[in-house]
């Protein structure tokens, strides 16, 4: 029961690193025209998508090298 739980938690972590990794490029092609660093607004939505990916691939790597 505990591996079927951990392997679910795993694919519900691969799914938000996906979702972070879209959303952060998805940003960045469309910002890629103009000066993101002219706006603090830009800079702070591409900041919190910066974080959002790190996080997401963090908590998979943690939870994968726990095995």
């Amino acid at each position: 029961m505990k591996e079927i739980t951990r392997q679910l938690k795993i694919i519900k972590l691969r799914k938000a690193l996906v979702k972070a990794r879209e959303e952060y490029h998805s940003f960045m092609r469309v910002r890629e025209l103009k000066n993101i660093n002219a706006s603090c607004r830009l800079v702070l939505m591409m900041l919190r998508l910066e974080n959002n990916l790190i996080e997401a691939a963090n908590a998979l790597e943690r939870l994968v090298k726990k095995s």
